[in-house]
């Protein structure tokens, strides 16, 4: 069985070594306590998405949050953000939740490797979006009898919100995280396309959310193939050469007032191979019977996860391998006679006839895809396996869709519930599931507040 960089490393509460093929660690505890249990570098990708500001009291326990001091955004002087003891997300003042982010996600870099990405879904709230008056803690949900814990925390009006102001949490978030060091690769549009309509006449119901790609350094891993989407047709589709079948082409994406006006650089375009994904992913909402109400799609998760890990790793020192394509010309496809191509393609004489003189001579590529080391270790035969963090794990989304994908994991989360949740969805656990992962090792740990770990072995992991 091979084994991938240390989580875990070096550190007696935990394993002796090195994690194994198929390792999957579930710490339940307060995020700060339980990040420091992991060495540096020992992560190669965070997939996550924390209690939003103002919306939902998770009837977690209080935990205590230490002083902070952090910029709101690059070349802004720095606040400071007195000690609290509650839950994440339920802070007085969006300032006070955005600096426990900063916490959090300062001991997030350190874990992860300099060639690792952060994926943050985040979504936003409004200020005193209801008539005030205390919330009523024992609501249900219709139709389920679950009890909906929704004692929203930002009823009430604060320093610089005006009533129904957008607070813009995701991008105060995002701000300061790019002051602390990180850097802003990518804001993703998530659109619901199923969205839950509102009860709102005076603007838009929301339908989207936002999935910031954040790295630790300018250089970092990336798998572009892994996510690309299908590409819109063109002109030099093979279903538009000549001796292909005739069709309707009025209204086409490649015609003469659409966006893909044909010129050289289509020569080399080849749509059967999908096209570099784009920053709208439309992704609808699944459904989820367990007890818990801000589950992101496992799509998502599987994105994010493809993108920033590789199937591969060195055993030794876990680094990724990196996918190589070649491209080679399809034979059997000559140049096209010019009579054959639209009057706006054809051969012209002078600089713009050079631009298009070989517009004909499209004939589609093969690709050859291998994978290829990016280090030195002797013994590196590509057996070890990427690690994927979420440090607010909840139902288990970012963990199950590691398991899909044949990486390891690393869950945290506060609420014991939400952790044996987890293990169940999982099918790691003996239940209404079958384990659906074996042979898989796995192993559960509590972090007691203002205690050392404590472990429970199960699932055959080592002490």
């Amino acid at each position: 069985m091979g084994r991938t960089a240390g989580v875990g490393e070096n550190h007696p509460g935990f394993f002796v070594g090195v994690i194994l093929m198929g390792a999957h660690r579930f710490i339940v505890g307060h995020v700060l306590d339980a990040l420091r249990l992991l060495p540096d570098e020992s992560v190669h990708c965070v997939v996550t998405s924390p209690p939003y500001w103002g919306l939902r009291d998770y009837g977690l326990p209080p935990v205590a949050w230490p002083e902070v001091e952090y910029s709101p955004m690059p070349g802004v002087p720095p606040l400071r953000v007195p000690a609290w003891t509650g839950q994440l997300g339920l802070e007085p003042v969006p300032e006070m939740y955005v600096g426990h982010l900063v916490l959090v996600f300062r001991e997030v870099r350190r874990v992860l490797r300099r060639d690792g990405t952060l994926w943050l879904v985040i979504g936003d709230s409004y200020a005193s979006p209801g008539k005030g008056g205390p919330w009523d803690e024992g609501r249900v949900q219709k139709g389920t009898g679950r009890t909906l814990y929704a004692r929203q925390s930002n009823r009430g009006q604060f320093f610089g919100l005006k009533p129904k102001d957008l607070v813009g949490v995701p991008w105060r978030a995002v701000f300061a995280l790019q002051a602390d060091r990180w850097f802003l690769r990518s804001d993703v549009i998530w659109l619901k396309t199923n969205c839950l309509p509102e009860s709102v006449k005076d603007r838009c119901t929301n339908a989207h959310e936002y999935v910031f790609m954040l790295t630790k350094s300018s250089q970092y891993f990336y798998d572009a193939e892994a996510v690309k989407e299908p590409a819109v047709t063109h002109l030099y589709d093979r279903r538009y050469l000549p001796g292909a079948p005739p069709r309707e082409r009025e209204g086409e994406p490649w015609n003469l007032h659409g966006p893909l006006k044909p010129h050289r650089g289509f020569r080399v375009l080849d749509t059967t191979c999908g096209r570099n994904r784009r920053s709208v992913w439309e992704i609808p909402l699944e459904p989820f019977p367990g007890s818990h109400f801000a589950v992101f799609p496992r799509r998502l998760a599987e994105l994010c996860i493809l993108a920033a890990t590789s199937p591969k790793a060195c055993p030794t020192c876990g680094a990724p391998w990196r996918r190589v394509v070649e491209k080679e010309r399809e034979s059997g496809h000559p140049a096209q006679p010019q009579e054959h191509l639209p009057e706006w393609g054809r051969r012209e004489s002078g600089a713009r006839g050079n631009r298009l003189a070989d517009v004909g001579r499209f004939s589609g590529t093969v690709r050859n895809t291998y994978w290829q080391p990016t280090c030195r270790c002797s013994d590196n035969d590509g057996s070890g396996r990427c690690v994927v963090l979420d440090p607010f794990g909840g139902a288990g989304t970012t963990t199950l869709a590691a398991m899909t994908l044949g990486r390891d994991s690393v869950y945290i989360d506060l609420k014991r519930e939400y952790t044996e949740m987890a293990l169940d969805r999982c099918g790691l656990r003996e239940g209404r599931q079958a384990r659906l992962f074996c042979p898989e090792e796995w192993l559960l740990e509590e972090v007691p507040p203002a205690a050392g770990p404590r472990r429970e072995k199960v699932g055959g992991a080592a002490e």
